[in-house]
């Protein structure tokens, strides 16, 4: 009762929508406008995701794991990360809270620190490994190709532990200037947008517009880049496809911002703005070639080219010209009624 009275307060056009019959059906006139394709979460900032077939979502939560290890630099470790043995756990998330901290003048949820950690831009190794959580503070790296464990710690609280991940990848990645610092806090995500504690995004492509993108990027044709390898470029939560009747359309989603959409039975999002695509999407996926060995990560700048000059509202304020302020491809959205989702679902407007 406390929920729903909460809810009614906060939003009433919500609730007045969803509300249920004695039979189970949902009362509303929201429109379909997709289906959900594909879930991913990235436990490792940089690395590959893990793709799921259904996820629980919470209120200002993400998918489970998603970017909750960081790789913080070594020449910045001494500076930004200190742990107090004694409580470990909490020094961690007060550290994480420090640096993803928002900067004076951006919106609220917007950090500008991610140059403190090992991330794709400067790190394209990082495309070559998928990492996966194992209980509430293990991580796993795999080889994305093959699947084979290339460092594992049981407890990155403990650090003789952590230390086989650090060490690892201080070898891998080629801008590293020492070992870097697994860094985790429950509750923090470290994100570039919606890295707030307690708070996380969702992060929104649709097939229909990374098609469009992919076909008028001239490179695929004399480079063979297909177009799954290209989608993987821009690093979804969610995948938004068609529902088969066709109406679903190239940049349809940026009319969503600020409006609220519901997956499946159950879930609703709202719509905060447009992504910004950073120069992390030059970095390839290729599969491995036929001598086994994985394709070295090219640059694409070609692909900044692409994006459309479209207008979209940001956070809920007027709508602005997109091209004024960078290439966007995507939307980033919070969940604001939780539950499950799973691949299939269909996606209404509400």
């Amino acid at each position: 009762m406390k929920h729903h009275t909460l809810m009614r307060t906060l939003y009433p056009s919500i609730v007045a929508s969803t509300s249920r019959g004695v039979n189970g059906s949902t009362h509303c006139d929201a429109r379909v406008i997709g289906r959900l394709r594909e879930i991913h979460t990235f436990p490792l900032k940089g690395a590959r995701s893990q793709k799921l077939e259904f996820a629980s979502v919470q209120r200002d939560g993400g998918i489970p794991d998603d970017r909750k290890f960081a790789l913080l630099r070594h020449e910045h470790a001494a500076q930004r990360w200190q742990i107090d043995s004694k409580d470990s756990e909490r020094a961690a998330r007060a550290n994480a809270c420090d640096i993803l901290r928002t900067a004076d003048g951006k919106d609220v949820g917007h950090h500008s620190n991610k140059h403190l950690f090992h991330q794709l831009i400067t790190d394209t190794e990082l495309v070559n490994v998928r990492a996966r959580c194992v209980g509430a503070r293990g991580l796993i790296v795999e080889c994305a190709s093959t699947g084979r464990v290339l460092a594992e710690c049981a407890d990155s609280a403990i650090e003789r532990e952590r230390e086989k991940v650090e060490k690892f990848f201080g070898t891998l990645l080629k801008s590293a200037c020492g070992v870097p610092t697994l860094t985790r806090a429950d509750g923090c995500s470290f994100t570039n947008v919606g890295g707030r504690p307690d708070e996380h995004v969702l992060h929104i492509n649709t097939t229909a517009s990374v098609r469009e993108v992919y076909e008028q990027t001239s490179s695929w044709e004399t480079t063979g880049e297909t177009l799954d390898a290209f989608a993987l470029r821009f690093r979804p939560n969610l995948v938004f496809e068609d529902a088969g009747d066709g109406s679903l359309k190239p940049f349809d989603e940026f009319a969503w911002c600020g409006k609220n959409v519901r997956i499946g039975r159950d879930v609703i999002i709202h719509i905060n703005e447009p992504t910004i695509r950073c120069p992390s999407t030059r970095a390839r996926y290729d599969a491995p070639n036929e001598s086994g060995k994985e394709r070295k990560v090219q640059p694409d700048v070609d692909i900044r080219s692409s994006f459309p000059n479209l207008t979209a509202s940001i956070f809920d304020r007027e709508a602005v010209n997109l091209a004024d302020k960078g290439s966007y491809l995507g939307i980033y959205a919070k969940v604001i009624v939780g539950g499950i989702i799973r691949a299939g679902d269909d996606i209404s407007l509400l």
